[in-house]
């Protein structure tokens, strides 16, 4: 990612990534407020979208975790993890020996997702607000990188996933799960918001990675998973 260098700009970057890395459903283009008017007040609000019923229908959380292929004692982070829709799901896969890290850049979603593992009990459950080119993982400490609806909004995307290889385990992988570039009745509506499959491909084997796995069970979302 590119280095913000000045308050102003980071602010609206931290908005425009939390905003659009996530899948909304009834989203349209006619939401045309500038990024700088508009703030996660009412974290209950936005919530609501996140936590739709119906995204479960699409989005498929379960059987999405269940491809992880997650072992009792892994560590997986999760980047824009938002309201911890996915990373509650990981910390349950990783038992009580593992640890699921729930990764964003909005202080309000990061302290919605601590309340919600304190809710839940679950005491493996992290959650961290970052940087939006610093995740300050420390080397070798993650066995899974998982990155749902949030890749596309990423800059500066290979060296990104350079600086991300440093904290994967031996024999890590990251996994990307975001939406096809073409039109859907959900997610970003737009097309520039989107990232192709092949696109995902080439960004990560120009990055050093091999793919290891593509499925196609989710709807309207690729599914690939990458290794070193």
């Amino acid at each position: 990612m590119k280095i913000v260098p000045n308050t102003k700009k980071a602010l609206l970057l931290i908005f425009v990534c939390a905003l659009l890395s996530y899948p909304l459903t009834g989203w349209t283009d006619e939401h045309k407020e500038s990024p700088s008017q508009q703030r996660f007040d009412g974290i209950q609000k936005w919530v609501d979208i996140f936590e739709a019923y119906e995204r479960a229908e699409w989005q498929k959380p379960k059987d999405v975790v269940k491809k992880l292929d997650i072992k009792p004692g892994d560590t997986v982070a999760d980047i824009g993890a938002g309201t911890g829709y996915f990373t509650r799901l990981l910390a349950q896969a990783v038992g009580h020996e593992g640890k699921a890290i729930g990764l964003d850049i909005e202080p309000a979603m990061v302290e919605y997702m601590k309340e919600d593992a304190k809710k839940r009990g679950l005491t493996n459950y992290e959650a961290r607000v970052v940087k939006p080119d610093d995740l300050e993982l420390s080397p070798k400490s993650v066995d899974v990188i998982f990155i749902c609806n949030t890749y596309h909004h990423i800059e500066d995307r290979i060296n990104y996933l350079k600086r991300l290889s440093k904290a994967l385990k031996p024999n890590g992988r990251i996994v990307i799960v975001d939406f096809y570039k073409k039109p859907l009745p959900v997610g970003p509506q737009s097309i520039t918001h989107k990232i192709s499959e092949e696109d995902v491909k080439k960004e990560f084997e120009q990055a050093g990675y091999r793919l290891t796995k593509s499925l196609d069970f989710l709807p309207y979302q690729y599914y690939l998973e990458f290794s070193l």
